[in-house]
């Protein structure tokens, strides 16, 4: 599904709804939804202070890439991006459920997936 994002948020970039597998530093997640210039995940951790705004990350997004009548290729993106908002959804057993809002610094590089 795609949301066009120039709302109220002064968005200008269609917003893919996609859960992906997201990795960061000693870290994994899933993407709530994606756009060119940035990306929305859920995370669960024991150190909240390693995502409050302004930080850098370093991710890579693992996706599949379809074309009709080729095969189905898996990729990863990979880029860094810098953390905008931080929200805390939940507090479980293993730690709190994190939604982070992070903005590219540049265009994702694709990387041959190895998996």
């Amino acid at each position: 599904m795609t949301v066009l994002e120039k709302d109220s948020d002064n968005r200008n970039n269609a917003r893919l709804d996609l859960s992906l597998e997201i990795s960061l530093p000693e870290q994994n997640g899933k993407t709530i939804n994606i756009s060119a210039s940035g990306v929305y995940f859920e995370v669960i951790t024991n150190d909240i202070d390693e995502f409050a705004i302004g930080t850098t990350l370093p991710i890579k997004i693992a996706a599949a890439t379809t074309t009709p009548g080729f095969e189905e290729k898996n990729i990863r993106l990979s880029g860094n991006g810098c953390i905008v908002r931080s929200d805390i959804k939940e507090v479980t057993s293993r730690g709190s459920r994190l939604c982070i809002a992070l903005k590219f610094r540049d265009a994702l590089s694709i990387v041959p997936n190895d998996i």
